[in-house]
């Protein structure tokens, strides 16, 4: 008992070893150095930088917010959500082991992915939370269970989701070419800009296969107060069940065919 406790303190301590890491890390293009520092000014850009794309996109939409019965303050947080998710399942998706690891028994493929998954969500939690701060300031009535919880699943979703096409692909840059495609139907079909509550019914029946609809949809039911029979939240959760059952499998698989 006690070296199992030993083993799971160590699993925790070298994660987050390998997510300061890739937190730190400087790349040539954003990185700031002086002698008395090295430190990656990225992290601070990658975080904001979406915030003004937010800002214009809902100044953009601010109209049709008035006018067609959306709310400001779940719009911008499912805009937010939605390049977040983008980013994430991007990032999981083009993820390799760094070359700095290599021949280190106690460093494989899980472990530095879960690390590179966390330095990118700690990046997301600083939007969503700078994002409440600022709409707090501005007086406005947030639904922060649901906000939360719709932020939480759906970075959960995008990092299981990264994890098994990662696997599939296998750096391959055609598919994952031809998948940024197919994030950007995943986001039209997200219910943010076209809502699938306005959706005949043979087009919201397509648009329904889309776990993120679902949480968009039950966030947004927090702030207006209708519900729809069509929209379930338990089905991303169990989109998100069979991601995680399947993810480690097919990332041992690929990792022990490579070796």
């Amino acid at each position: 008992m006690i070296h199992l406790i030993k083993i799971i303190y160590r699993v925790q301590e070298l994660i987050i070893e390998l997510t300061v890491f890739y937190l730190l890390k400087p790349n040539s293009d954003k990185a700031f150095k002086t002698v008395e520092m090295n430190f990656n000014w990225g992290i601070i850009w990658s975080s904001l930088n979406p915030l003004i794309i937010v800002a214009g996109w809902t100044l953009l939409f601010s109209v049709g917010i008035r006018g067609g019965g959306y709310d400001l303050s779940y719009f911008v947080f499912l805009l937010l959500f939605a390049l977040g998710f983008n980013k994430l399942v991007s990032t999981i998706i083009n993820f390799q082991l760094d070359l700095t690891f290599h021949n280190k028994k106690e460093i494989n493929i899980i472990n530095t992915i879960f690390a590179r998954y966390l330095s990118e969500f700690y990046s997301l939690l600083l939007r969503f939370l700078l994002l409440v701060l600022i709409l707090n300031v501005f007086n406005f009535d947030l639904a922060y269970y649901h906000l939360t919880y719709g932020f939480l699943i759906i970075c959960t979703i995008g990092f299981f989701y990264g994890v098994v096409l990662n696997s599939i692909f296998k750096n391959k840059t055609f598919l994952i070419e031809v998948h940024s495609y197919f994030l950007q139907a995943v986001f039209l079909t997200s219910s943010v800009i076209l809502p699938v509550t306005r959706l005949p019914e043979s087009v919201r029946n397509i648009f329904l296969y889309n776990p993120l609809t679902h949480v968009n949809e039950w966030v947004k039911s927090a702030t207006t107060g209708i519900t729809y029979d069509y929209i379930n939240i338990y089905y991303p959760l169990l989109f998100l069940l069979f991601c995680t059952i399947i993810s480690p499998i097919f990332l041992w698989f690929t990792n022990n065919n490579q070796e």
